[in-house]
């Protein structure tokens, strides 16, 4: 356990439903400033070989919609798996969220559900855009990093929360992860099999993540963060 009142307070309200400060109210934010919903410009999956053809696959305007379903994990249902360092505190969430008390947005589907635009190029020639889409079931862990601390000393309401990680680790098999595909050729289905293919789900899943932990993005979450955290302190 921190020292820190601030960071006790916020390790609380990480957990409860009702509080501003709550990890599915931070995640989600409508105006696309926080991480539900998430546009990624482009993702590369980098160069495949399909029947000795070289393929390059790219996803551009990714949009993500369901991450922030989400809730901190309980060890044997009591305790929440939260470590806290100083001002640091490092939770690892689940994803879909079934904590009593939780109020799913309409917007916010149960499962992860992302779509874009599928640019491939096949034998060394652009062929016009098709259409991607991604469902995640679950995700067994979804791991962030944050410090807590005061603008100003004694005052929990100039609090300020930094994200520096965040990640997912969805399970890889089984049927969680479902890719389809639409593209004008005949090797339509081969390509959405190439794509479902473990190992490519897990290169998909590691494109995600270098997004998810990209500056920008961990700036922005931060901000929205800062200001839910100050929210929730207002009247303590």
């Amino acid at each position: 356990m921190s020292d820190s009142q601030l960071v006790q307070l916020l390790e609380n309200m990480l957990l409860t439903p009702a509080s501003d400060f709550y990890l599915s109210t931070i995640l989600y934010n409508p105006d696309g400033s926080a991480l539900d919903p998430l546009t990624i410009a482009e993702v590369d999956l980098g160069s495949f070989s399909i029947e000795k053809i070289p393929i390059d696959i790219v996803i551009k305007k990714l949009n993500i919609l369901g991450l922030s379903n989400s809730q901190v994990k309980f060890d044997n249902g009591t305790d929440p798996e939260i470590v806290v360092d100083g001002s640091t505190v490092t939770f690892h969430g689940k994803q879909p969220n079934t904590q009593d008390g939780y109020q799913r947005p309409a917007a916010v589907p149960n499962q992860i559900q992302a779509s874009g635009e599928l640019h491939v190029n096949l034998n060394h020639k652009d062929m016009p855009p098709g259409t991607f889409s991604l469902t995640i079931n679950h995700v067994d862990d979804l791991t962030g990093v944050f410090s807590a601390t005061e603008a100003v000393d004694g005052q929990l309401d100039t609090a300020v929360v930094t994200f520096s990680a965040l990640s997912i680790n969805p399970v890889i098999g089984n049927g969680n992860i479902k890719i389809d595909i639409d593209l004008a050729t005949v090797f339509k289905a081969t390509i959405n099999q190439l794509l479902n293919e473990d190992a490519n789900q897990k290169k998909l899943v590691a494109a995600l993540n270098s997004q998810l932990s990209h500056p920008d993005l961990l700036a922005s979450l931060s901000q929205v963060a800062t200001q839910e955290a100050r929210k929730a302190l207002a009247n303590i």
